[in-house]
């Protein structure tokens, strides 16, 4: 089975200031001013699960590095925009890549896939915990996906007569989600910064939850970047539609601060 790849781009914020780590975090009080972060991301990640269309749903078990040629683009950006305690978090991705997977049993030999992916997340945060020392924030809001898929499967030994051999759904959905994230600051060059959320509920997905950690570093008061690893899971259906991947591997960001 060829492997997939799917590379993300989902991202962290990061404070970078020169100096000690007082003067790096202005605490809520100390300053009111609209403030701006845009994060450009890149995801390693393989891809673990299964989706597909009736008996047309291969099993999927990827690697970055297997399958890096069947990338064809990914771009990315989350953008923030903070006034005092509240932030709205917005992040765009986009993906287009080819792959081949394997479906259980001898009906189909295997599978070709065409996949084109974007995901759009909208979130409003409250920042409980403003400290010298790091932060902590609630969030809540949606995440879009749409998926454009094309499979060809190649029939089996046992196939039947009449064996579907190619699909091609388009599906979109929408989740709610909350979660919460938080920064603690080791020293005046580098940091911990770590997210997690849940959401689905049934609403759009059955089920989907997230974590990331990343160690950052600053180079200066508005430039850092991170390096960590990202957890995704989603499982979605509608009808004979399924979508129940894991993704999960390196993440990398560079932060802009403004």
């Amino acid at each position: 089975m060829k492997s997939l790849v799917l590379v993300s781009m989902m991202g962290m914020t990061g404070i970078a200031r020169s100096g000690t780590i007082a003067e790096q975090i202005p605490s809520v009080q100390e300053t009111q001013d609209w403030k701006f972060e845009a994060s450009f991301y890149g995801w390693l990640t393989g891809l673990n699960g299964s989706t597909g269309v009736g008996v047309l749903t291969p099993n999927i078990d990827v690697s970055f590095l297997d399958i890096a040629d069947d990338l064809k683009m990914a771009a990315a950006l989350e953008f923030e925009i903070r006034h005092g305690r509240w932030g709205l978090i917005t992040d765009l991705f986009y993906v287009k890549l080819g792959a081949s997977g394997s479906t259980p049993g001898p009906i189909y030999d295997s599978v070709e896939i065409e996949l084109q992916q974007f995901i759009g997340e909208l979130s409003l945060a409250y920042r409980v915990i403003d400290e010298p020392s790091g932060f902590f924030d609630v969030y809540a809001g949606v995440r879009y996906q749409s998926l454009n898929l094309d499979f060809t499967g190649t029939p089996g030994p046992l196939a039947p007569p009449g064996l579907i051999t190619s699909a091609s759904p388009d599906k979109n959905w929408l989740d709610p989600i909350v979660g919460i994230r938080g920064h603690w600051n080791i020293n005046e060059k580098y940091y911990i910064a770590g997210k997690s959320d849940i959401g689905g509920f049934s609403v759009g997905s059955e089920l989907t939850w997230s974590v990331q950690a990343t160690l950052g570093y600053r180079f200066t008061e508005n430039l850092s970047v991170e390096l960590g690893y990202r957890y995704l899971h989603t499982d979605y259906e509608d009808g004979s539609f399924t979508y129940d991947i894991d993704q999960a591997g390196i993440v990398t960001s560079l932060n802009f601060k403004f």
